[in-house]
């Protein structure tokens, strides 16, 4: 029985940064599938479970002539085989459930579908190992072995998972989209909304100020001064004007760097903007958030991006 995929981070024997925990922590929060289209999500569930009965099951055919005259010659566990070993009657071959596919030579079977469970839920490949107690090593190769494997199973989840793995910006899903066009809008409207209620006492009387920066309120409750932008994450964060390109930029994959340059804006600037913006995303639009730092940490090792999409 392949392990449960753990819920916390706190299951993991690795000391990183505290940033780092709670990413990882909102990751495992989601449901494994979501950064798929909704359209592949059952072909996704049906390779994980592919991956999960497979090294139990027995043969259909010969791998070599795909005869159907077939028998088991060996159980597994003798002669210190680990799988049961099949005969063809037709062309005298000696193979197992695994002959001839891209996952013959692959240990840990329990393993592989919380590897790919954990793939499609956005994590990388050596932060994998660590969750599994495999090398690094290993898990490039089950990465490689399962992209032929997924490829042989189903051609349409094949081409989009691999199409979202390269360095190259890649097309947003239809949900996505529409989850960006919603914090686009989002951010349009904290420029020109006058009717915000008081961040502190939430009272909804309060007195409008004027002001060259940003609309400014004076609460009648509290007696407190405040304006659309205090107590959000994006509370001191300048040149709203660049916010919606700075979005679809940072949803798209493109790194600090990539985005300072496009913008004229530091890397500490943009470093700074990315923590804001996902924390500004992850309690309205987890899903933006989710695709957000996984693009990001597909793509932040890159020199150079591609073009917008």
């Amino acid at each position: 029985m392949a392990p449960a995929i753990p819920q916390t981070f706190s299951t993991f024997n690795i000391p990183p940064t505290r940033r780092h925990v709670d990413t990882i922590d909102f990751l495992l929060g989601r449901p494994s599938l979501e950064l798929l289209p909704e359209a592949l999500r059952p072909s996704a569930r049906s390779f994980l479970s592919y991956l999960a009965t497979l090294p139990a099951s027995a043969p259909h055919q010969c791998p070599a002539c795909a005869s159907r005259s077939i028998s088991l010659a060996i159980p597994a566990g003798s002669r210190g085989l680990r799988r049961d070993g099949y005969y063809c009657r037709n062309c005298n071959k000696r193979f197992n459930v695994l002959s001839g596919t891209p996952l013959r030579l692959l240990r840990s079977e329990d393993k592989w579908k919380p590897w790919m469970s954990y793939r499609f839920q956005g994590f990388s490949q050596e932060l994998i190992a660590t969750f599994l107690g495999i090398s690094n090593k290993a898990s490039m190769t089950w990465s490689r072995a399962f992209m032929e494997a997924m490829a042989d199973y189903d051609a349409d989840l094949h081409r989009w998972w691999e199409d979202h793995q390269s360095t190259q910006v890649s097309e947003l899903t239809d949900e996505v989209e529409e989850a960006l066009e919603a914090c686009v809008a989002a951010l349009a409207e904290l420029t020109v909304l006058t009717d915000r209620h008081c961040p502190y006492c939430g009272s909804s009387s309060n007195q409008v100020l004027t002001s060259r920066r940003a609309t400014e309120y004076q609460c009648h409750g509290c007696g407190r001064r405040y304006n659309n932008l205090t107590e959000t994450p994006l509370s001191h964060i300048q040149h709203k004007e660049l916010w919606p390109e700075y979005l679809r930029l940072l949803v798209v994959g493109y790194h600090d760097t990539e985005i300072g340059e496009r913008l004229g804006l530091s890397k500490s600037l943009t470093n700074l903007w990315r923590q804001r913006f996902l924390e500004f995303m992850q309690p309205r639009w987890p899903l933006l958030a989710h695709w957000t730092l996984w693009q990001w940490s597909r793509r932040r090792a890159s020199s150079s991006g591609g073009p917008l999409p």
